[in-house]
């Protein structure tokens, strides 16, 4: 499995992407498996996950996060393909404090508490 969180095996269904150098992972499955939740505005494209006491507001194109009212700046904008999703791995380390390791080339990513 190319996902590995908290030192656990995590199935997710959508394989790490990489784009432009950085290594992409899907928002919505990667927050349940943390535990937490993801909720989705259509019409404003903008992404709500939470987990903990931490919410996090991310917009598609935009590189421009809010964290619990905190302004964070990813290394890269999300953005959307077919329904899904997809931020920077390190997204997790930025809004939620995560360690995140990335290995672009085997495509795995390991995040776990620090």
């Amino acid at each position: 499995m190319p996902y590995n969180v908290n030192n656990q095996p995590a199935p997710i269904g959508l394989e790490p992407r990489i784009e432009d150098g950085r290594t992409y992972v899907p928002l919505d499955e990667l927050t349940r498996q943390l535990g937490g939740t993801v909720s989705w505005d259509n019409e404003a494209k903008v992404a709500t996950a939470n987990i903990g006491q931490w919410t996090a507001t991310v917009r598609m194109a935009d590189e421009n996060v809010s964290v619990s009212g905190t302004p964070v700046r990813l290394n890269a904008a999300p953005f959307v393909e077919d329904g899904v999703m997809w931020v920077p791995a390190q997204f997790f380390h930025d809004a939620f404090g995560y360690r995140v390791d990335t290995d672009p080339a085997s495509r795995q990513v390991s995040i776990a508490l620090p």
